[in-house]
């Protein structure tokens, strides 16, 4: 979806017929582009009409070969998913099973995404988190915590809008006494809406002549210019500390297990498929103030799938001067992007930075310019009562 969007904004802001021949190119790209998840049937013709606008009348043969290209994959499309560079830095986006699983006794994070503001008004995501867990004096060798977990996505000018709204149960079961390696399963339930600017959208019926006149009737019937439904998600994870020197996460998600139904048509055929994820996270202690972390995401959903990988370098200041963290990352969204990160953390605060390097067949549009992501999550501590202790948990990056 994001992917058509861009072209739809970079059709609409040229009018000559190289711009025409371009669009026709990049068109040749949809069906080959798999690092992103698929998207909503009626946006196709959104960007169609916008060609047409914009220089398709001029020359009716291009709009022919266009038109092809874009219903050539209006049948295989349904919502994407939003989705982070630094997927770790939004815990409970990730895996309803990370709810809890931090070192501390709560969590609130937040993060930000903008993309591809050089070639259109930017894709905006952005989400928020907050977790804490309960029952520790009851639950000594075990985990239980609960949390709440607000998104938003708003592509390009804003004619589609998502939010979503998500609450989440977590429940680590304790494997040794140790307290160094759990079992976890975390569930989320919560309600979705997403909304569709039509009026803004031009269609055949509203050309005059010489333009298109947005007042007049586009004859197309919006049953339903928003859509909402309830979802829900599952992640199982698994985590170990081996004496103090190496950490491993692993984790599987499962999400949209309802499949709601996702249709501003009111096409009850149109359903959200299922998506899964699998991450591994690790952390290497080399030195006493140096670390490795590197971490892995593999995603898939209706025949798309997302590969991303690196690691970050984490400099740890000597005990007894202050709490200071400061770390540099490389990562590859295959076929799509280089990630650059980079971070600090002070007394449980951390906050990271990354930008996308754009590589894909969009790259002639972007310049290579692609997202930039801002993070923030900050770790609580409540000092436990007398006889109980936490767990040693895995602090793989920005967890």
């Amino acid at each position: 979806m994001q992917f058509l969007h861009a072209l739809n904004a970079s059709i609409a802001s040229r009018r000559d017929a190289y711009s025409v021949f371009l669009s026709i190119i990049l068109c040749s790209y949809i069906p080959k582009i798999e690092n992103h998840f698929t998207f909503f049937k009626e946006q196709s013709f959104s960007i169609f009409i916008t060609f047409l606008k914009y220089g398709a009348l001029k020359l009716f043969t291009h709009s022919i070969i266009t038109a092809f290209c874009f219903f050539s994959v209006w049948s295989e499309v349904a919502a994407q998913d939003i989705h982070f560079s630094m997927f770790y830095a939004s815990p409970l986006n990730l895996n309803p099973g990370l709810t809890g699983a931090f070192d501390g006794t709560y969590r609130a994070a937040g993060i930000y995404r903008n993309q591809w503001r050089s070639i259109s008004t930017p894709f905006v995501t952005y989400s928020g988190s907050f977790d804490i867990k309960l029952l520790q004096s009851k639950l000594p060798n075990d985990i239980f915590s609960v949390g709440a977990l607000f998104a938003g996505d708003r592509s390009g000018d804003g004619k589609i809008t998502m939010n979503s709204a998500m609450a989440s149960v977590a429940f680590h079961k304790g494997l040794d006494k140790n307290k160094r390696h759990f079992l976890g399963l975390g569930v989320q339930l919560g309600y979705t809406n997403k909304s569709l600017k039509w009026q803004q959208l031009a269609f055949p019926s509203q050309f005059n002549g010489q333009d298109f006149d947005l007042t007049q009737n586009n004859g197309e019937n919006f049953n339903r210019p928003n859509v909402g439904y309830f979802d829900m998600q599952a992640g199982l994870l698994h985590q170990s500390t081996i004496k103090d020197f190496m950490g491993i996460m692993t984790g599987f998600t499962v999400y949209h297990l309802a499949q709601p139904k996702e249709s501003f048509l009111g096409d009850k055929r149109v359903k959200l498929p299922m998506r899964y994820s699998a991450h591994l996270g690790l952390r290497f202690k080399v030195t006493k103030n140096f670390y490795i972390a590197p971490n892995f995401i593999y995603q898939y959903q209706n025949k798309a799938q997302e590969i991303n990988f690196g690691s970050s370098f984490e400099y740890h200041a000597p005990l007894g001067k202050s709490d200071f963290v400061a770390s540099l990352g490389g990562w590859y969204r295959l076929k799509d992007a280089p990630i650059i990160t980079a971070g600090i953390e002070y007394y449980r605060l951390r906050a990271q930075f990354a930008y996308d390097i754009n590589t894909s067949t969009l790259k002639p549009a972007t310049n290579g310019r692609g997202a930039f992501e801002i993070a923030i999550i900050y770790t609580g501590f409540i000092k436990p009562k007398k006889g109980v202790s936490y767990p040693v948990l895995v602090p793989c990056p920005m967890m």
